[in-house]
């Protein structure tokens, strides 16, 4: 099933009429900027170079591909981002709020200042990001803060670490 591609007018257009199915859609260097969107679906879509920042998305699907796209500021409240890869974003300043983070991809994202909280069966992947605190956590993990832990074991003397 091959993908559609939108232009922003029409994008806009379609969920001004109530359109809200935009799966599989691809949308390109465009501004959605402070936009409130609410029930959308983007599962399989691919968002590039579009500025998300300051957006309101609301109960949302978001099993979608994001690649160089600014979240800076927006708001993501009771979404499904299950499997959803974030490649090369920058998310400063982003609020997740009762969202569906099941393996979300993170991918040289900057998340300085986000506050990612939601629930997930699996954890999300992180590589080469720049965490909350505005460190840079290098390669692969699971655990943006396992540096941090394993130091905090070796001061406790106990050598297990606490998970």
């Amino acid at each position: 099933m091959e993908r559609e591609r939108v232009t922003v007018e029409e994008f806009l257009r379609r969920y001004a009429a109530g359109e809200r199915d935009f799966h599989r859609i691809i949308l390109e260097y465009a501004d959605l900027s402070g936009a409130e969107l609410q029930g959308i679906n983007l599962h399989g879509a691919q968002f590039n170079y579009v500025n998300l920042s300051g957006i309101k998305l609301r109960s949302c699907i978001l099993k979608a591909q994001f690649i160089y796209c600014n979240f800076r500021d927006a708001l993501i409240e009771s979404c499904n981002l299950e499997w959803a890869w974030f490649y090369d974003c920058d998310l400063r300043s982003a609020n997740t709020r009762v969202c569906d983070l099941t393996s979300t991809h993170f991918i040289r994202v900057n998340l300085q200042g986000a506050k990612l909280r939601g629930f997930g069966e699996d954890p999300c992947k992180y590589w080469d990001v720049i965490r909350h605190d505005g460190v840079f956590v290098p390669g692969f993990t699971f655990d943006l803060y396992i540096a941090e832990r394993i130091a905090e074991s070796k001061t406790k003397g106990d050598g297990e670490l606490d998970f």
